[in-house]
């Protein structure tokens, strides 16, 4: 006699929640994932960009603020295992992260390297100080001329598209579901800030001495040199104020996994010293020696670059200034955008490796610290007008994102001034005599913020992001033997204009430069 056995019960769902489709620095780029096969570990992208590649649990359908407010308890991000790699495959390595928070690699004790890793609250608390809030700002009342320098006043096309750039991230008529989103990011953004980032508080009886109609009046340089250093000495005919970053207020946070940041104005924060840890683990991934070989074959396959009077670059006295700039250059003698000057055609191609790395890993720095407001006008920016970024001499290797040229200059200061750039830029020092960064190394200059009555230190190594549109420079070397180099990253107005009268805007671009007139 047969017995008719019951069917096998089903196999229950998995309670794990799925992973994202892409990868961690995918997503964040809002790239897509792309494999050479089934079984190979990373994308081609994270491959060639040498990143973590690793997915991280999705968050579509979880609304953790309706949660909130319908059960009245608060819903914390849950830390669980995923693997680095591809996802339908065996386990290649195992890492445990959060779901909502992102910090940089030295706040979190199992991250790998790289410009940003996930950590979760608690474990990012514990060598946390005790910081001080920072100004809050809210994103829809802040407007872009905060940062982002537009040409208003003209009615070319080159002008108008950059209103037409300038005005791409606005709220106005976008769905009220993308407008959350966007609260959601920045606040955020904001709470990554706090958490990372020391306000500087200037003394309540402290007035700076140098107002902006001194800055465009005179020619004010700031000396940095130590005791031992002797001052700096004007060239032949020139006649500056020399004053010395003393007279300005100094703050400096030694911790590694602290910043150094200024109160907020007109809603954005003037400028970002990042976390020295997270700066030197930026740059540990390409190699010094690399990143100096590649600026001092730059600077040698030209003649010195002179600024124009506003702008004019000052060294060590009976010496020539040597600075050069690279990058998307608007033609002269054509209405075109050159992608890099002449005398670059010359350099090899490992040093324009080396140099596209540079650029990359300043924007990751970027999107990791800046406002949230500040990144979005950038992205959307990108996606109206299709200016040129920073790009090789290879046509197999992709561009920048968003940042457009590079100025470097050795043991060179500059005269106090304003840029007319588009966007947020970024400095960076490095110290030719070292073959390797320390988190306790000596300050070697400092930029200063006159207006501002601020004095910022930097070590080799260091990240700035700072807002182009406030007065500021660079100053002297604070040791006379040591061998630096200045390094900025930027993206000119001109370039986001693209050069050319004559190329017409299309409807979508009509649509927004027409809003930023009314607007504005």
């Amino acid at each position: 006699m047969s017995h008719n056995l019951p069917p096998p019960l089903p196999t229950p769902p998995s309670r794990d929640p799925p992973l994202q489709k892409n990868c961690s620095e995918c997503t964040r780029s809002h790239r897509k994932c792309v494999f050479l096969s089934e079984d190979h570990p990373k994308c081609t992208r994270c491959t060639k960009m040498h990143l973590n590649c690793f997915f991280v649990p999705s968050s579509q359908g979880r609304r953790n603020d309706i949660i909130r407010k319908k059960y009245g308890q608060e819903v914390r991000p849950r830390s669980i295992f995923v693997r680095v790699g591809r996802r339908s495959d065996g386990f290649w390595y195992i890492l445990e992260t959060s779901e909502r928070v992102h910090y940089p690699p030295s706040t979190h004790n199992c991250a790998l390297r790289g410009s940003s890793c996930c950590a979760d609250f608690k474990s990012s608390s514990i060598n946390r100080p005790h910081l001080r809030p920072l100004s809050s700002s809210h994103d829809a009342s802040i407007s872009t001329s905060a940062w982002s320098h537009v040409y208003t006043h003209k009615k070319s096309n080159c002008s108008r598209r950059t209103q037409c750039a300038a005005v791409a991230y606005s709220p106005d008529a976008i769905p009220s579901s993308v407008r959350r989103r966007r609260n959601r990011r920045a606040k955020k953004k904001q709470v990554k800030q706090q958490r990372l980032l020391r306000e500087i508080v200037l003394p309540t009886n402290f007035n700076s001495t140098v107002s902006i109609d001194d800055i465009n009046e005179e020619i004010i340089v700031f000396d940095g040199g130590n005791q031992d250093c002797p001052p700096i000495t004007p060239p032949n005919g020139v006649i500056w104020r020399r004053l010395h970053v003393s007279d300005l207020c100094i703050r400096d946070d030694v911790r590694p996994t602290v910043g150094l940041t200024f109160p907020r104005v007109n809603g954005t924060l003037p400028f970002i010293r990042l976390p020295r840890a997270t700066s030197l683990s930026i740059i540990g991934r390409c190699g010094l020696d690399k990143i100096h070989a590649a600026l001092i074959a730059c600077e040698n396959l030209r003649s010195p670059l002179r600024r124009s009077e506003k702008k004019r670059v000052f060294t060590d006295f009976g010496k020539t200034p040597r600075y050069a700039c690279v990058g998307p250059q608007v033609s002269r003698n054509s209405q075109t955008v050159l992608d890099y000057p002449t005398f670059m055609e010359k350099l090899p191609l490992h040093h324009w490796r080396a140099l596209l790395w540079l650029m990359r890993r300043a924007e990751e720095s970027y999107k990791d610290i800046a406002d949230h407001q500040v990144i979005s006008h950038i992205h959307h920016a990108k996606n109206a007008v299709p200016f040129k970024t920073f790009s090789t001499t290879d046509p197999q290797q992709s561009s920048a994102k968003f940042f457009g040229g590079i100025a470097f200059g050795s043991n060179v200061f500059l005269r106090c001034h304003t840029d007319q750039d588009f966007t947020m830029s970024i400095s960076q020092v490095f110290s030719k005599d070292k073959a390797h960064y320390r988190l306790d190394d000596d300050v070697i200059v400092y930029f200063c913020f006159p207006t501002l009555g601020v004095s910022v230190p930097l070590r080799p190594g260091d990240y700035l992001l700072f807002n182009p549109l406030i007065p500021h420079c660079i100053s002297s070397r604070c040791k006379y033997d040591d061998d630096i180099m200045c390094v900025s990253m930027y993206l000119k107005t001109a370039i986001v204009g693209m050069n050319d009268n004559s190329l017409e805007l299309t409807p979508s671009q009509l649509q927004l430069a027409d809003r930023y007139v009314k607007n504005n």
